[in-house]
């Protein structure tokens, strides 16, 4: 009887394999639609925006970020105009020297070069706390975020009196961002509102790929560089979203499809929406260079 079944079983397998069909399936081109990625922070340094346009769904390059390179893009702080975007071509995006100043308003103006213009919803530039001490350490059993043996990086810092701060965590290594949709760290303050917050890990790296940055280093050495940032409800919203998109697919769990909507729209026309974010934010900045044991 058993036998009859596994035989029974092999046949059926056979039989679904045999009537899978593979499916080329090809999508036409999307109508180009604007995308924008930017932002202005506190810090006295280059203020940068990225422009491109919606890509096919296969698309196998990334984004052409010189496709709009000849558009007019402004900065403006609480409505007045106070400097203008200078494309690189080196770095594919525009450029601009400025420090944005706590409880200003900052909007991005863009002009295309076929005529049409859009700009970003005016943002608040909120102040943020300090960092106040960053180390490192090894992690000493699997967590969350990290594995036994890995580098961990760890802060403390003081969250101020008042429901309703949000935070946002970047982590750079040698300088480089970490973009990925694993690397986005925001939280807010419902669990932690005016508490000294102690030992937050905010960064974990495995050995091997320690071992790849500490190669290519040309000092041999590996720094990691923590931005804390505070964003607001509705850029907080926006970034939860895509990292919901990007990561949690593929299970009965997973986030179904939502549009994304971010901050720039077409003048004018409130309801046409580019895709992508400009935001504002201050930053504190502290680095640790990690050690191997």
């Amino acid at each position: 009887m058993k036998i009859q079944l596994f035989i029974i079983a092999i046949i059926s397998v056979f039989t679904m394999s045999a009537c899978t069909d593979v499916i080329d399936l090809k999508l036409d081109d999307p109508t180009p639609v604007l995308v924008v990625d930017g932002f202005v922070t506190n810090q006295d340094t280059i203020q940068s925006v990225r422009l491109s346009s919606l890509e096919n769904y296969f698309a196998p390059q990334p984004p052409d970020y010189s496709f709009y390179k000849t558009a007019v893009v402004t900065l403006r702080e609480n409505t007045t105009e106070v400097g203008s975007y200078t494309f690189n071509d080196e770095n594919q995006r525009f450029e601009l020297q400025f420090q944005g100043n706590v409880g200003k308003e900052y909007q991005v103006h863009i002009v295309l070069p076929d005529g049409e213009s859009y700009l970003s919803a005016s943002e608040m530039m909120q102040d943020t706390v300090p960092i106040d001490t960053i180390w490192q350490e090894f992690a000493t059993e699997d967590g969350p975020s990290s594995s036994k043996g890995d580098f961990v990086v760890k802060i403390n810092t003081q969250e101020p009196q008042g429901l309703g701060d949000i935070y946002q965590w970047k982590s750079y290594v040698n300088g480089v961002y970490n973009f990925e949709a694993q690397d986005i760290f925001v939280s807010d303050d419902r669990f932690v509102d005016g508490q000294y917050v102690l030992d937050l890990e905010v960064y974990s790296m495995d050995n091997k790929s320690f071992q790849d940055y500490k190669t290519a280093s040309p000092t041999g050495q590996v720094f990691v560089t923590i931005e804390q940032t505070t964003i607001n409800q509705r850029y907080y919203d926006y970034i939860t979203l895509v990292q919901q998109q990007l990561l949690q697919v593929g299970s009965p769990f997973a986030s179904p499809p939502a549009e994304i909507r971010g901050n720039v729209y077409k003048e004018g026309v409130d309801e046409v929406l580019a895709l992508g974010y400009f935001y504002t934010s201050s930053v504190d900045v502290k680095s640790v260079e990690l050690i191997e044991q």
